[in-house]
């Protein structure tokens, strides 16, 4: 019996393809809880097209190298949401300027700073299939709380006055407080004040040079700096000259982190795993403005004297950049007073997103059950992601029912962002390539029947992603099994 023929699938055609499904929601170890209770289901991806990886970002999905997933929200051990800050309205805290002040003046001046006491050195986005992706944000103490070590113990005068000048700076808030509000009375619209404006731009705070420029290395300190400080943009590519130029150097780094930072073995942590988790990726590269902007996968590469000290790993998207991973030498930001890697290149991220000109920066996932993924709450105004309605709502405002709950709908929260999924329940316009050949669920169960699989994979990847994602899949029952060994090899 033949199958029922659509068109002949092309390798080269600009279109995602899908090797096979892992939907099984067996559960693994969880690097957030250490528990075994980590649930998700997920697929193997050949090629993907960034159209397509960014609609499954918006439905809860992200990649570990060439495999996307998602975790089973309702079920697993702990709920991953997902999160994005909106990068155009994006202003840094006062801990955040912090953290950049203290990299900017150890790197001009190669001096330890003299403030706050060391933090953890754990930074960055880790693979979901080991530990926690922690941060090393801000500082422990309270916000706006500042302590200097050069005077540990004021005396009772020197108190005394600065109850005084905290009492007239109370007095000047009011004053200002009496004067808009007769402004507002007045129907007059109170003026701005530079300081609000100038939050509301993050080139004042690091270098403005941190545009779309691949293999080319953007120079971010000053003439006198005592470290010379560039940015390097490259393609996540292992066919690419110039990303296989630094691969061996890159991946120094990546060893020295993995086994010093998060204690892995060095076989866990090979140069064969590195390239297939960080630098084999499913996207297609696709050129936009006549190559001022690229989409796909890419490394941003922090080099100091030359020599590359960390990495982000990013996927550059039509609305979105999505950060995937960080890697860095802990040798040479374990100096000073902890150069927290982690919060400074998730800043420099965001900038790198407004300079694109994408509406929004992507970290991964919030786990509000563990406390050191928290510092992603941080960076504000963000966005979570419902896992049921697939609806977007203001972190601060869902706060209150994550700390009652670990899993929630988000219900009775509005919404600042409605989701775009389609509600058609078409199961039978899922997209197959069989034996190369490209038909659908509806044409293909003529002959093979009924699957559970491809019922799942509808509902997870929604309508349409479904009739956008081509899957391969096996052929009819009368197939031999050589057909379907030399199927599953592509």
């Amino acid at each position: 019996m033949s199958l029922p023929e659509q068109g002949q699938s092309s390798p080269g055609t600009l279109e995602s393809s899908i090797l096979y499904l892992d939907l099984s929601c067996s559960p693994s170890h969880c690097g957030y809880c250490g528990s075994r209770g980590s649930l998700s289901q997920g697929m193997w991806a050949e090629r993907m097209t960034v159209g397509d990886y960014q609609a499954l970002l918006d439905r809860g999905w992200r990649r570990s190298g060439r495999y996307v997933y998602k975790p089973c929200m309702a079920t697993t051990c702990c709920p991953l949401y997902t999160i994005r800050c909106r990068a155009n309205q994006y202003s840094p805290t006062k801990s955040q300027k912090k953290v950049v002040r203290k990299v900017q003046n150890f790197i001009k001046s190669d001096k330890k700073p003299k403030e706050d006491a060391p933090e953890p050195v754990n930074s960055g986005v880790v693979s979901s299939h080991s530990k926690p992706d922690t941060i090393s944000g801000s500082s422990m103490k309270e916000p706006g709380v500042e302590v200097s070590k050069d005077h540990p113990a004021a005396s009772p005068a020197e108190a005394g006055q600065g109850k005084r000048v905290e009492g007239l700076k109370k007095a000047k808030i009011l004053r200002r407080e009496r004067y808009l509000e007769k402004l507002v009375k007045a129907g007059i619209e109170p003026p701005r004040t530079q300081d609000k404006i100038k939050q509301k731009n993050i080139s004042h705070l690091v270098p403005d040079k941190n545009y779309f420029a691949m293999n080319v290395k953007l120079g971010q300190s000053e003439a006198n700096s005592a470290h010379k400080f560039e940015l390097r943009l490259v393609k996540a590519d292992l066919t690419d000259k110039e990303f296989m130029s630094s691969f061996q150097e890159s991946y120094q780094v990546y060893q020295r982190y993995q086994t010093i930072v998060h204690k892995d073995k060095p076989s866990d942590c090979d140069i064969n795993t590195f390239a297939g988790f960080l630098c084999d990726s499913p996207l297609l590269y696709q050129d936009q403005e006549s190559g001022r902007k690229v989409f796909g996968a890419f490394h941003q590469q922090y080099l100091i004297d030359g020599a590359i000290v960390a990495v982000g790993v990013v996927d550059i998207l039509p609305n979105s950049l999505s950060s995937v991973y960080l890697y860095y030498d802990p040798a040479w930001w374990g100096q000073g007073s902890n150069l927290s890697p982690g919060t400074y290149t998730a800043i420099r991220e965001v900038q790198l997103t407004q300079e694109l000109g994408l509406p929004y920066y992507y970290m991964g996932y919030y786990i509000h059950s563990c406390p050191k993924m928290r510092y992603k709450g941080r960076f504000l105004p963000a966005d979570l992601l419902a896992p049921t309605t697939l609806s977007w709502h203001s972190i601060e405002q869902c706060l209150p029912q994550l700390e009652a709950a670990k899993f929630s709908t988000f219900a009775g929260v509005p919404a600042t962002d409605q989701s775009t999924a389609q509600h058609s329940l078409d199961v039978g316009k899922v997209r197959l390539s069989v034996n190369n050949m490209l038909t659908t669920y509806d044409k293909w169960k003529v002959i093979g029947g009924d699957s559970e699989e491809v019922v799942q994979y509808h509902a997870l990847v929604g309508q349409a992603l479904s009739e956008s994602l081509v899957l391969k899949w096996g052929g009819g029952p009368d197939e031999d099994s050589e057909s379907d060994s030399s199927d599953s090899d592509n």
